[in-house]
């Protein structure tokens, strides 16, 4: 039986694993890519059943991707359906997504048990039936195993042991970022890290990590720094103390 072929556009390295990791049960064919040019190259090559696109690309927009996907450049058509996975969807952001036939969002982070249910059921049900559904966002609680991994405490430390040999790699793009007054590129750093940080249980890293973004995304260029310096500490702590358990 041929493996239903699933596009994963998301530029985390530690978001790309994680997915990875939750789907690997449904025995899907999982083409990740990092961009969106490579997105759109991999979908002229081979047409793929879903796709699952974060919202913040480093050369352009999830959005840009659903646009060109509505084109006739694009050979997916019908056949394919798509999931934004996203960390943060506001109401005007939410009816553009339904104008362009988006069929459901995930909020970041999810669960691997409502990922799984996710891709299951798009995987599964008839293309016909469209279900554009904006998922609520989930509490967190104070045991990311039991939050977002089921209770499977191996693939959370499998995850884990991931995000902590990418910190080092995430402090400096962060600081080239800082360095360079790139804002936009601070913000993607930051975005990123909200996510990891969230479902690795940290949630003063997360916040910290959400208002660095939310002060690059504004160009607010001191306030960036400062939330930077922050957050750069606390990833770190984050590296240190997670390295000791």
């Amino acid at each position: 039986m041929t493996q239903p072929r699933v596009l994963l556009v998301e530029d985390d390295p530690s978001v790309r694993r994680f997915v990875q990791m939750a789907l690997d049960p449904l025995g899907v064919n999982l083409v990740q890519c990092a961009t969106f040019a490579e997105a759109k190259q991999a979908l002229t090559t081979e047409v793929a059943q879903l796709v699952l696109t974060d919202l913040t690309l480093p050369d352009g927009s999830g959005l840009d991707l659903l646009v060109w996907m509505q084109t006739p450049l694009s050979p997916q058509g019908a056949a394919c359906r798509t999931v934004v996975f996203s960390g943060g969807i506001d109401p005007a952001t939410q009816r553009r997504l339904e104008s362009l036939n988006v069929w459901r969002v995930l909020h970041k982070p999810a669960s691997v048990g409502s990922l799984m249910a996710c891709v299951s059921e798009a995987l599964a049900s008839p293309s016909g039936e469209e279900s554009a559904a904006l998922a609520a966002a989930p509490l967190v609680r104070a045991d990311p195993v039991a939050e977002f991994f089921g209770g499977n405490r191996a693939l959370y430390e499998a995850y884990r042991q991931a995000c902590l040999a990418r910190f080092s790699q995430d402090v400096n793009e962060g600081d080239l970022a800082v360095a360079a007054q790139d804002a936009q590129a601070l913000r993607r750093v930051a975005h990123n890290l909200k996510s990891v940080l969230t479902m690795l249980g940290e949630a003063p890293a997360a916040q910290c990590a959400r208002s660095t973004e939310e002060w690059a995304a504004g160009g607010h260029s001191d306030l960036m720094q400062q939330g930077w310096r922050q957050l750069r500490q606390q990833v770190l702590r984050v590296v240190s103390v997670q390295g000791e358990s």
